[in-house]
């Protein structure tokens, strides 16, 4: 087992080699084209018409780390959105993606961004009613150990990597995009906005915190 685990690890890191070059410049590629853009950060996997789907994971097929300089001109996207990303990510990263993403909106252009929600987790375990148990039993279904109340809390600060990364309620977030360049931030629910391009785009909402913000004019 431990050396079909290697064999796999050298192998995604060979192929990364190999595709990190490629990757960055097809992303040049389709960032060259006519603005505005639209980039989703984190979706290696994406296929949305008329989004960039970007990642740095060891396949994707549009490579941008999101916290370093974006290789984008000012004002030339029109929308960015990130799908549980940003909890992967410590504070400072975070602030450098902000940003970036504010640098790379035009005016008036929107960021939608979707991370667990550390208030509400908070708030269902201290309950502990009724809307607790239904939340716990549709993580159970979604794959998730959950067996207290406090399984709440530590499938959203422990699992999937995010205690690596930064914790975020709708307060902080708001402070961040604000210190960023961003105004009008509001929640949003899921599959939701009165932007048509930023509607249905949530795949596994859970207990989700949906905000989006504008960049200042």
């Amino acid at each position: 087992m431990l050396i079909m685990l290697n064999a796999k690890t050298l192998a995604k890191a060979v192929i990364g080699a190999v595709n990190r070059p490629l990757a960055k410049l097809r992303f040049a590629r389709s960032a060259g084209a006519a603005a505005p853009l639209k980039i989703e950060v984190g979706a290696h996997t994406s296929r949305r018409p008329g989004w960039i789907g970007t990642d740095v994971c060891w396949r994707t097929r549009h490579y941008l780390d999101a916290t370093r300089t974006w290789p984008v001109h000012p004002a030339s996207v029109s929308h960015v959105y990130a799908d549980n990303v940003i909890e992967h990510i410590r504070l400072e990263p975070n602030r450098r993606l902000f940003r970036e993403a504010r640098r790379a909106l035009a005016p008036g252009g929107r960021i939608r961004l979707a991370t667990p929600d550390v208030e509400h987790a908070v708030r269902l375990y201290t309950a502990r009613d009724e809307t607790t148990v239904r939340q716990m039993a549709r993580d159970r279904q979604a794959g998730y150990e959950m067996h207290h109340p406090v399984d709440l809390l530590r499938s959203m600060f422990q699992d999937c990597g995010h205690h690596e990364g930064y914790l975020w309620d709708f307060d902080t977030l708001t402070a961040e995009l604000e210190a960023a360049g961003f105004t009008a931030v509001r929640r949003c629910a899921a599959g939701e906005s009165d932007d048509p391009a930023l509607r249905g785009l949530e795949s596994r909402p859970g207990l989700a915190l949906i905000v989006e913000a504008e960049a200042a004019v």
